[in-house]
């Protein structure tokens, strides 16, 4: 995937701390005009990024278009168990 002309590209990645106490990646996109910003990427999201993107390991993200990380199908929050009093 080769990133589109003035298409900002993941530039670092790093995991960090999410508001809910779960990790999270942290992605520093860099555009052509040499600026910076910052971006939290779930892990449920995360997984999806990688398997689009064909790669294992957030570190092989680097260099490629931000586009990768958004529109993929998360898998869905694990169910709780509840308990039914019909009868």
């Amino acid at each position: 995937m080769t990133p589109l002309h003035g298409e900002p590209v993941i530039v670092a990645t790093a995991v960090g701390p999410g508001h809910d106490g779960r990790a999270e990646l942290v992605v520093e996109l860099g555009y052509p005009n040499g600026g910076r910003t910052q971006l939290s990427i779930t892990q449920e999201a995360l997984v999806g990024a990688l398997d689009a993107a064909g790669v294992t390991r957030a570190e092989d993200l680097l260099g490629r278009p931000w586009t990768v990380l958004v529109g993929h199908d998360t898998p869905p929050e694990p169910a709780t168990a509840t308990t039914s009093t019909e009868r």
